[in-house]
């Protein structure tokens, strides 16, 4: 089982695309922990249309949000904050397509970053 993190330079740069393809290519599973800006659809909806495979799942997010804002800012108008440490990748034998959310540089919380996540799922995501 292989995970591949999609991630870009900002947002609507492509990465939802990416990863439906990837997702459809591979009959991979697809997940995206951190979604902000519910009110327009999910990525995961989008990814979920865009594939005709029935192998892949497309898991729920760890956090969503109605703002379509930064995920601290988001998380911060819901009165919520985002705990890296408290998500687990959802339990699947298939191969994983983990999208990111807006840029690398994006704040998650007032310590982290989308970059972070390379981090906190690092063992995770090399085995």
């Amino acid at each position: 089982m292989n995970k591949y993190f999609i991630t870009g330079i900002g947002t609507n740069v492509g990465k939802t695309i990416v990863s439906a393809i990837l997702t459809e290519a591979l009959k991979a599973d697809y997940w995206k922990p951190v979604q902000s800006g519910v009110a327009d659809g999910t990525d995961k909806d989008l990814v979920s249309s865009l594939i005709t495979n029935t192998t892949s799942v497309c898991h729920n997010e760890s956090y969503s949000f109605q703002e379509p804002a930064s995920p601290h800012l988001a998380a911060s108008l819901e009165n919520q904050k985002i705990k890296l440490e408290q998500m687990h990748l959802p339990e699947t034998q298939n191969d994983l397509i983990i999208e990111g959310a807006g840029g690398i540089l994006v704040p998650i919380n007032s310590n982290n970053f989308v970059i972070d996540f390379n981090l906190i799922f690092k063992s995770i995501l090399s085995s």
